[in-house]
């Protein structure tokens, strides 16, 4: 618990201390997003501006601008997974609740709901790794992201939690999710893993002694 309110009010803090750059870049994002066909890349790109503000790199709309345009190959990678498994599982869960109203279906659109959660929290960890990976490689940032998940499953679900009651909070006032939600989702997943990698770094140390 503690962990995970420390990567959030690091990501609050972050997105905060260059407002004008958040605001622009979550703007950039939300308007390529809408375009869909620059949906990936310009999600790729957000969140290496997370991942340069997270490492406390001098950053501005610049890097996200040449991030945006080097990333459409390893984006659309990323992103037609993120086209068909959404699909199957939104899908699923609408379908199953329409066709049925058992107990059974019920279920299964929590079991449904449980996987879609799970898939949309392994992003976070699978886009910020990868810019801390020495390849851009989708593959090895989902394995990393799985075992990153996998074996840090109460934290990141505290994370989660935490970071969805930050995001429903800051919808009562639009305005701020709209200027700086976007960088604060990617401040979370890179702050997040930059936490976890110290964690292991520090644990692995102590087996060398």
């Amino acid at each position: 618990m503690t962990d995970a309110w420390q990567v959030v009010r690091a990501a609050l803090r972050d997105t905060w201390s260059d407002l004008l750059t958040t605001a622009v870049v979550s703007l950039l994002w939300i308007v390529l997003t809408l375009l869909i066909v620059t949906a990936p890349p310009a999600t790729l790109a957000l969140f290496y501006v997370g991942n340069r503000i997270a490492r406390g790199d001098p950053t501005d709309t610049g890097d996200f601008l040449r991030a945006f345009a080097r990333s459409f190959g390893v984006g659309w990678r990323w992103g037609s997974l993120q086209v068909v498994l959404l699909f199957l599982l939104i899908g699923d869960l609408i379908l199953t609740g329409r066709l049925s109203e058992t107990a059974g279906a019920r279920l299964a659109q929590g079991l449904y709901l449980a996987g879609l959660a799970a898939w949309l929290l392994l992003q976070l960890y699978v886009l910020a790794f990868l810019f801390e990976q020495e390849a851009q490689s989708v593959r090895m940032a989902f394995r990393n992201g799985l075992l990153m998940l996998g074996s840090n499953l109460v934290f990141s679900v505290t994370l989660g939690i935490l970071l969805l009651l930050l995001l429903a909070a800051g919808t009562i006032f639009f305005f701020v999710t709209l200027a700086a939600g976007g960088v604060f989702v990617a401040l979370v997943g890179n702050h997040a893993v930059l936490n976890r990698l110290a964690v292991h770094r520090a644990a692995q140390a102590r087996k060398d002694r």
